[in-house]
Order: C-alpha cells, then structure tokens, then sequence
C-alpha cells in the first residue's frame, strides 16, 4: 500500500486529539477546581466519567466494530468525537460539562482502539513496534504542543479555548483522513473466507464469546488494566501536587508537559525500534522497573527534600513521563500479536474499554486516598500512599506478560 508512513502521520494526528482530550484537564485541574468550587473528590468525577463512558464504547466496539470496513467506522466515530469535544467549549457550569465529558469520552475511546487496529494492519509483526511507538508519540506531542498550548489559551482567555481548538483541530484531520485513508477490510474478507470454509457464518455474539474465552486476550486485558489502573492513579494529581506541595506556579506547569513531553518525542520512537530489534518482552522487562523508581521518587517528592528546586522537580516528572509512556510500548506492540487480524478491532475496543475502566477506577481510588490538608495552601495528603500502591499494582505485569502468547495473523 503507499502512502503507508502519511496514513500512519493521519492516525497519529487523530490520537494526538484524543490524547490532549484527555490530558487537557490535568493542568486545568486546579483552575477547574477553583472555577466550580469542587473538592478533589468531585473533579475525579471529570476523569471517571470521561473514562467511564469510554469503558461502555468500549464493549459496544468489542460487538460491531471488526464488521466494518476501519476506514468507514474511523470516520463516523471521529465525526462524533469531534463534535462533542467542541460541544465541551459552551457549557455553563460543572454538570453540564461533566455530561459532554462523559459524550466525549464515548466516542474517544473507541478512537485509541481503531487506530491501534489500523495502525497493525497496515504494517507487518516485524515493524509494528515502530509503528506503535510512533502512534504513542501523539502522548508526546500532546504534552510539547498541546497542553502548553491548551494551558496558555486558559490563561489568555478562558477554560473553554482548549477544546474550542480541539473541535477545529478534530474538524480539519477529520476532512484530510476522508480524502486520503483508503478502504481497510482485509480483516473482514478473512472472516468471510473463514465462514466458507467452515460452512457456518460466525455471529456477533459467537465471535464475542470466542474473544471472551480467549486465555490469551484475557491475559492481554489483565496486563493493561495493571498498567493503567497503577499509571492513573498518579497522573490526575500531577498538576496540583506540583503547585501545592511543591510550589509551582500556574505558568510553570506547562513546563512539565513540554519538557517531558519534549525527551517523549524521541524515545517513544527509539523504545519503538528496540521493541522490534530485542524483543517487545525483554524491553518490557528493562522499561517496567524503572518506570516504578519514577513513580516512587515522584510521589515521594516533598518528603525526600523538606525544599524541592524546580529543576529537580522538572527532572523527576521528565523521569515519569519518559518511562510511564514507555512501558506502554511493548506492552501495545504484544497486544497487538495477541489476537488474529480478523478479531483485532474488536479486541482493540475491548482492550480500550479495560483501559478506561481502569483509569476510571484508578482516578476514584486516588480520589479517596488523595485528601487537602486544613493549611492555606491546601497541600496535598496521602500522595506517597497512592504511589506505593501503583507500584506494587504495576509488579503484576511482570508475571503477565510472558503468559501473553504471539498469534499469527
């Protein structure tokens, strides 16, 4: 196929858009918070049901979405996507903003999932870690361009700018994806050429259950609900951890994501290459680790130094984002040889859905333990609880991954 490398750019665009929707309310989270007059516990509620409702797209992609042609679904899906992040910029207060999250959140989690599934299919076993890598860079840029960039129209002008540019952002990768993304139904002519060859045609539900009773996709599953129910219950509180606790300023937050994001740009691509050359296991193993020293140091900041440098700050956080979205890698490049091509969109939904009911989970969980203290700063309490925790939740993934067996296509 041509234009392989421009196709891939398109999909990583759209993840970006996905991703910064996401990402968005972390630096917002103490203006929002202060905006509506909400406790730590209420503003979890803006993640839980963003992901909440991701996790229920999730399950109805699992159903329907191997049945058409990824091109077709990608563009319906990404319409609506658009649309409600826009729909985000005109709220006027906390409830009717936490229901567009929620419609949001519907449609983009079902995104993260086609674009994996069309991201494997247009590039063989040997070159899918690249590839994964490179859509994992819409993190990056996300955290480089867009968040700074979302924060500083937030500052300019107000809380609704962010996703007002989201809605046009959406818009235009939305008319370049109709006219250049081709027709992608491989999967569905090897289903059809399985349902002659058997005699029998394979229903939905069929199909549902033989993914469900999969040792091997339950396994995948598990392996990501560790991953992200251990990442979310750290990321939310990143933002006013920093201000609080540490003494960042407002401004001096952007500087977390673009700098992180910024070293993300790079190694995302070169964990990528390794994944393809060593092995998506023996990097996993290498990644893991150290990504749990980060989540130690980071949430145990302000009790290791009594005065903690911004700079020193800056590294630590950089520490995280680097390793926090690099284990991701070869954990998605294995998910994706999980399960055979034609039951990987479904899978992928699926394997979404487990994504937001575990950040959904980890953002409440967090939500409990996290608790403001009764000084004027408000700091933060019980940070360092929710780390130790994440990472004795990540160790699981030590033990699951080298159960999860590669399947031909």
């Amino acid at each position: 196929m041509k234009n392989k490398s421009f196709i891939l750019f398109l999909l990583a665009a759209a993840n970006f858009t996905h991703i910064m929707d996401i990402m968005i309310i972390m630096p917002l989270s103490n203006r929002l918070m202060e905006l509506f007059q909400i406790a730590p516990q209420e503003y979890t509620l803006l993640v839980s049901a963003y992901s909440s409702c991701a996790f229920v797209a999730g399950l109805l992609g699992a159903v329907y979405l191997d049945k058409f042609d990824r091109r077709n679904a990608f563009l319906v899906v990404y319409a609506f996507f658009g649309m409600a992040t826009f729909a985000c910029s005109f709220v006027p207060n906390f409830y009717f903003f936490l229901v567009f999250r929620g419609v949001a959140g519907f449609f983009g989690g079902i995104i993260g999932a086609l674009v994996l599934a069309m991201a494997s299919d247009l590039f063989v076993a040997e070159e899918r870690g690249k590839a994964i890598g490179i859509i994992m860079m819409a993190f990056s840029a996300a955290s480089v361009i867009g968040i700074p960039t979302g924060l500083y129209l937030a500052i300019q002008f107000d809380w609704h700018a962010p996703f007002q540019l989201l809605g046009v952002l959406s818009f235009i990768i939305w008319l370049i994806s109709f006219k250049y993304i081709p027709s992608l139904r491989a999967h569905i002519d090897a289903k059809n050429k399985d349902d002659i060859g058997s005699g029998h045609k394979e229903t939905r539900k069929e199909a549902l259950l033989k993914l469900l009773t999969s040792k091997n996709a339950r396994l995948a599953l598990l392996l990501t609900f560790t991953l992200v129910l251990g990442q979310f219950m750290i990321i939310p509180f990143i933002t006013p951890f920093m201000i609080r606790n540490i003494g960042f300023s407002e401004s001096q937050i952007t500087l977390i994501y673009f700098i992180g994001g910024g070293f993300t740009i790079f190694t995302s691509p070169l964990f990528g290459r390794y994944v393809d050359r060593f092995g998506a296991r023996k990097m996993f193993n290498i990644i893991l680790p150290i990504s749990f020293v980060a989540v130690a140091i980071l949430t145990h900041l302000n009790i290791i130094l009594d005065s903690v440098p911004i700079w020193v700050a800056l590294c630590i956080t950089t520490f995280f984002f680097v390793f926090g979205s690099g284990r991701m890698i070869p954990a998605q490049t294995q998910l994706t040889m999980a399960i055979p091509a034609k039951r990987r969109a479904s899978f992928m939904s699926l394997n979404s859905s487990v994504q937001q009911l575990g950040s959904a989970m980890a953002s409440i969980i967090g939500g409990f333990i996290v608790i403001e203290s009764n000084t004027p700063t408000k700091e933060l309490i019980n940070y360092n609880w929710v780390g130790i925790i994440a990472v004795c939740i990540g160790i699981t993934g030590l033990f699951v991954f080298p159960l999860i067996k590669s399947v031909k296509d």
